[in-house]
């Protein structure tokens, strides 16, 4: 007989909507081989997915909330108020604890699996084993986003957040039983937190999904994808768009930028135009990796790993980062193209633009990577392997 997981998540599990929802529903498809596994999700009405996609043979329970655009406010004026971090407040579900906790009353589990700090509270309070899964390292973003946000109000905001978060993040990994991360970076993090021994698992790609693309784009499209009400990727692509796209426009004024995710702020919104286009929600990315030419991360804040990027190289599309949109990845300078400035950013985008040829090289050497070190097969396999090992000396 498996032993029991219950797994609790921020949102429902998806193969491809944004990074966590990605991440969660493989790493519960590697559990479900391990371990008999039962959710408990929070399901946002702006954040439901369909209802997910939970993998076979995985039991979930949803525990509704308000939408997010309701919650928002509250959460600042509580995070304010109180001193507490917003993100944690933001997440925060009487109903959740309450389900988790009677749950456990039930059957005790092997492991409760926190699968985002944010609703790490809730599994504490269970009174089971738990193990909580960064998917980054929120303190190291808000710091970032201090210093980068492109607003007054947004930095201020940012520099109050990021102590808070910062001593939740302690106080969870020094109580946990277990906790793994996204990159050594995040693990070394951790482990100055108060952390023993963070596992490493990295995000990862499909690469059954995601084939790679051997033709030529039939077009100079730029492409981003990722949520933009999450405040590290609207940054990004203000930049990208004021700083770094008429300068490619100057030197390919053919190319077209499509951008490709929710939430879009409506200042950032008003800088849509016809070579520059905001696609709004999406679903499936694979139509949008088969006619880009160039991926592009122009993130300056931000934490974990992209998992834009493992999708961009494994459908063959070779990406321009700037270090922080690239960091926790072990790609080489052939494989993906780190830039920091407007200028270097662009010139890197209208080289490979202009040499199909290099930009294929590019691709092929980046998806060799992938294959050689992103397979969620074998990463999420590890996780559960790990978990295994660790529940075998409590029976």
């Amino acid at each position: 007989m498996k032993p029991l997981v219950y797994s609790v998540l921020p949102r429902p599990p998806h193969p491809s909507r944004d990074g966590l929802a990605i991440r969660n529903y493989h790493l519960l498809a590697a559990l479900v081989e391990r371990f008999e596994v039962r959710a408990f999700s929070l399901l946002d009405p702006e954040r439901a997915y369909g209802g997910g996609a939970v993998p076979e043979g995985v039991a979930v329970e949803w525990v509704p909330q308000r939408a997010r655009a309701a919650r928002r406010p509250a959460a600042v004026l509580a995070s304010l108020a109180t001193g507490e971090p917003y993100s944690a407040i933001l997440y925060r579900s009487r109903d959740l604890a309450r389900r988790l906790a009677s749950a456990c009353a039930e059957r005790r589990p092997a492991w409760i699996v926190a699968h985002a700090y944010h609703v790490a509270p809730a599994a504490e309070a269970a009174g089971a084993p738990v193990w909580i899964d960064f998917h980054n390292l929120d303190s190291r973003i808000w710091e970032r986003m201090g210093e980068t946000a492109s607003s007054a109000a947004r930095r201020r905001f940012a520099r109050g957040q990021a102590p808070r978060v910062r001593r939740l993040e302690k106080a969870l990994v020094r109580r946990a039983d277990g906790v793994s991360c996204v990159s050594r970076s995040d693990a070394a993090a951790l482990a100055e937190l108060g952390a023993a021994k963070p596992l490493v698992v990295p995000n990862g790609v499909d690469l059954s999904r995601y084939p790679f693309r051997g033709a030529v784009a039939p077009e100079e499209t730029v492409f981003f994808v990722g949520d933009l009400s999450w405040p590290p990727n609207a940054e990004g692509i203000r930049w990208f768009a004021e700083r770094v796209w008429p300068l490619v426009r100057e030197r390919r004024p053919g190319a077209r930028a499509e951008v490709l995710g929710r939430g879009a702020p409506p200042d950032l919104s008003r800088l849509a135009r016809p070579d520059f286009v905001l696609l709004g929600e999406g679903g499936d990315t694979r139509p949008h990796w088969a006619r880009a030419a160039v991926a592009v991360v122009p993130l300056a804040a931000g934490g974990g790993t992209r998992l834009k990027i493992l999708e961009a190289a494994a459908c063959g599309v070779p990406v321009v980062s700037t270090p922080v949109g690239a960091e926790g990845l072990d790609f080489s300078p052939g494989e993906v193209r780190i830039a920091d400035s407007p200028e270097a950013f662009a010139a890197a985008v209208v080289a490979l633009l202009a040499d199909p040829a290099g930009a294929r090289r590019q691709a092929a050497a980046a998806r060799a990577r992938v294959e050689a070190a992103y397979g969620w097969d074998r990463i999420g396999a590890r996780f559960a392997d790990a978990l295994r090992r660790r529940a075998e000396p409590r029976g």
